[in-house]
């Protein structure tokens, strides 16, 4: 689906305000440009030395972490102008393949990307098949038209109600979860729609196909900001676990010389820059750590 489809099904003309206001563009880097690493580029694997290039599986979706500029080419946001910023500390080129989220753990682990960046939290059941190196730290929440704002302020409301929910993440787990909760507490289930992206379950919410989209806490406060009041946030944010960076797990010097990477952007004090350009800061870590994730 096309970006300009995407903003006009739920309203994203609150992306070309953000790129507007965001300190001379969003497409503008917060960060000054880094000095390479030689050390931490000496850890890279020979491919990525000899080629100079980070191939980097993302996302174009999921404001304002990631989404396309507009050129409807360019991916830009938090993630995206992070990887660019550790690929200056590692002496390389940062090349963003785009990759739907359920794919990402394969991609990495059949190397056809290096890396994977898309809003994915760091879980030990995912910890078994890919390494990561968490950058930010975040939560689940619920969005709803505003006519619902009363009726749903958590899981266990949307019992015999309609909840959106994007494929492969933890919200689908959560959604199916709650489904069970609900039946076996004698109520009725909670329908479950499955979209392979966001913009599917941000539709369904806009035009009524859903009741609530479960989804990363930094894109539906984002949302809720940019909807003009037709869409609410609701309820209190749930499971705080942080996104990581996905590495595989054989590519221990890979993992270090990211992570390494990303402690220097944090103590030179860039990491904080651009979550801030990006309204993010609430979600900074104080240090770049390795399957920081719950145990």
């Amino acid at each position: 689906m096309r970006f300009t489809h995407a903003a006009a099904a739920f309203g994203l003309a609150g992306l070309l305000s953000l790129t507007a206001c965001s300190g001379g563009g969003a497409s503008q880097a917060a960060a000054p440009a880094q000095q390479k690493n030689q050390e931490l580029h000496d850890l890279l694997p020979d491919k990525i030395k000899k080629s100079g290039m980070l191939n980097v599986a993302a996302g174009h979706n999921y404001p304002p972490l990631v989404f396309l500029d507009t050129d409807n080419k360019s991916v830009i946001g938090l993630e995206p102008e992070l990887m660019k910023a550790i690929g200056q500390v590692l002496g390389v080129e940062v090349s963003f393949s785009q990759a739907s989220f359920d794919s990402l753990i394969a991609g990495v682990q059949a190397r056809r990307y290096d890396l994977a960046i898309q809003a994915m939290l760091d879980k030990p059941e995912r910890r078994e098949k890919v390494t990561f190196v968490d950058y930010f730290k975040t939560s689940s929440s619920l969005l709803v038209q505003e006519k619902d704002a009363q009726a749903i302020k958590s899981l266990d409301d949307l019992c015999g109600k309609t909840a959106a929910v994007e494929q492969g993440t933890a919200q689908a787990d959560d959604a199916e979860q709650q489904k069970k909760k609900c039946a076996d507490a004698g109520k009725p289930a909670v329908q479950v729609l499955v979209f392979p992206d966001t913009v599917g379950c941000l539709q369904a919410v806009s035009t009524g196909r859903a009741n609530a989209f479960i989804g990363g806490t930094p894109t539906i406060t984002y949302q809720a900001e940019q909807s003009g009041g037709r869409m609410k946030q609701v309820g209190e944010p749930y499971r705080f676990l942080p996104y990581g960076i996905l590495v595989n797990k054989e590519d221990q010097n890979l993992t270090k010389a990211v992570q390494q990477a990303l402690q220097k952007l944090m103590e030179n004090g860039s990491y904080a820059k651009i979550l801030d350009k990006w309204k993010m800061s609430s979600g900074a870590l104080d240090k770049a750590v390795i399957n920081g994730g719950e145990s």
